[in-house]
Formats: structure tokens, sequence, C-alpha cells
């Protein structure tokens, strides 16, 4: 394996675990601070975003600007910004506002199903075994970690599910979608203006500039860390390693957020973990083992034999 599929297997990882802690603070300030998913999804997008567009413009200047150019890039960072970063924030946080932040990160993990189907379906392929495996193995340690095994557990209002189900297909979009102008553009303007558009989208609708909740320095340091390292570090490190691994791998590795969320429950929560816990932390453990196993670089045998046949053509014509 090269050294940049490595970078991108450890920042798809490290972006899943500094989601595992904004969830976490996202849930802390719902019920001890009274926030709400309108506010704090607002704010944070619109923060996140104007501090990385300035860094960006600072760095580069007009480089950075050079998505707006061209209408074809102006029209896929709008449906990255729409569908990618306000619908995929705004759905996940909803859902833990309506259910818990468990059984929202549970279910939306049922993203890498619907990237490898997609992938699946535009290039008319069926997925490789080792993805099929690795995403029933993510999907049920996220499971067996958020349920303890128990599907009764996840009583969910009717609102929350739709609500978890989208946040399912934002991951999915925000995978695959953004992948061509990040690679053209950058990863880093790519996600500051995506995060600036969908924030502002989303401060138009909900209003942010009247302030909720309980504040204090606790509730501060929460919101730093959700804008900072929640929103602009998780989301820069995930859509570069996506660049790097594919969308499919990275979906699947950032599974391991469930793993992290675990860990915080027992540092910070003092929450015991049971055998089924281990057990889920073992199967995400063994999807990310198949994945980083997988050489992506090595031709399949189809490949090569299509390689072949061209050739012994050629030499025939």
């Amino acid at each position: 394996m090269d050294k940049g599929k490595k970078t991108g297997y450890v920042l798809t990882v490290f972006g899943a675990v500094c989601w595992a802690f904004s969830g976490a603070c996202g849930q802390y300030l719902f019920e001890h601070r009274g926030l709400n998913a309108n506010w704090l999804v607002s704010v944070r997008l619109t923060m996140a975003g104007l501090l990385l567009v300035v860094y960006s413009l600072a760095r580069w200047r007009r480089g950075a600007v050079r998505i707006f150019r061209s209408g074809r890039s102006v029209g896929a960072l709008l449906i990255f910004a729409v569908f990618g970063m306000a619908m995929c924030q705004y759905s996940y946080f909803r859902a833990i506002e309506l259910s818990n932040a468990a059984t929202a990160t549970t279910l939306q993990y049922t993203g890498p199903a619907l990237v490898l189907i997609w992938l699946a379906l535009r290039e008319k392929r069926m997925p490789a075994r080792k993805e099929l495996i690795a995403v029933f193995c993510a999907m049920g340690g996220a499971f067996l970690l958020a349920t303890h095994g128990d599907p009764s557990q996840l009583a969910l209002s009717p609102q929350a599910l739709v609500w978890c189900v989208l946040a399912a297909i934002s991951i999915a979009i925000y995978s695959v979608q953004p992948r061509a102008i990040i690679a053209e553009y950058g990863t880093l303007p790519v996600t500051g203006f995506g995060m600036l558009i969908g924030g502002l989208g989303l401060c138009a609708v909900f209003r942010p500039w009247h302030v909720a909740g309980r504040w204090d320095a606790v509730t501060v340091t929460s919101m730093a860390y959700i804008i900072v390292f929640g929103t602009i570090c998780a989301f820069c490190c995930y859509l570069e390693g996506v660049r790097r691994i594919g969308a499919a791998k990275g979906s699947i590795l950032a599974a391991v957020e469930p793993v992290a969320s675990a860990v915080l429950s027992v540092v910070w929560l003092g929450v015991p973990l049971g055998g089924m816990d281990f057990g889920g932390m073992a199967l995400i453990v063994a999807a990310m083992v198949l994945l980083a196993g997988d050489d992506g670089d090595k031709p399949s045998e189809r490949t090569c034999k299509n390689r072949e046949k061209a050739c012994l053509d050629a030499k025939k014509d």
C-alpha cells in the first residue's frame, strides 16, 4: 500500500473520531444547556465555513475562488453545500435531538451500503467480496454498540426515523458527490465554501441570531470544539481521506465513530462496556482490517484478461 493511501486511512478515521466527540457534545448541549438543533447547526456550519474560507483566501488568494469561474463547478458546489453539508449536519443533529446519539449513529451507518450500491450501479459491477463483508461488519458493529443486540432499544418516533434516514442518504452524497471538484480545486476551499453556503442557507431558515440555551464556560468550550474539531477538522480530514482511498472505503472506515463514542462514554460519562460493546468494536475493527488489506492498485483478474485480449486484437490489426 502506498503512502498516500495510508494517509487516507488515517485521515478518514481521525475525522470519524472527531465526529464522535462532536455528537456527544451536541447531545450534552441539548440535554443540559437548552440548545436546539436549529440554532446549533446553523451557527456551526456558518462559523466553520467562514473560518475555512478566510484561511483559504489568505493562503491561495485568487486560487481559492477558481471554483466560481465555471458554471458546472458552481452547480456541483451548491449540490454539495445543500445536500451534502447542510442536510447531513442538520438531519444528524435533529435525529440526536429527537432520539439520542447512539440511535442516530446506528441508523446513519446505512450510508456505506448506499455508497456501495451507487458505485456498483454507476460502474455496472457487483461490489467486491471484501467490500460487502466489510460493510456488513461495520453496520453490524454499529448496531451492537448502540443497541447491545436488542432491537427494541431503537424506539423511534416516525419523525426521528425520517431524520435518521436523511442522515444516511446525506452521508452517501457527501462521500461520492464532491470528489471531482475536490480533486480539481482542493479540499479546504471546497469544504469551506460548502459549509458557508450551507450554513447561510440554514441561517435564513432558522434565524439563529435569537441565541438559545444557557451559556457558561462549558457551553462555550463545547461549541468551540464542535466548530473547530467536530466540523472543520472532521470534514476536511474525512473528505481528503475519501479523495485518497475512495468513497466506498472511506464511508465504511468512518464507522469507527461508534467505537470512539463507546470509549468516550466510558472515559467521560462513566458508562460500563459489556460483551456486546466489545463485539461491536471487534466487528468494526475487522471491517477496517479488511479494507486496509485491500490493495486498490492491483488490477483484477478480469481487468488483466481484458488488457491481454486488447493487446492480441491490436497485434492482429
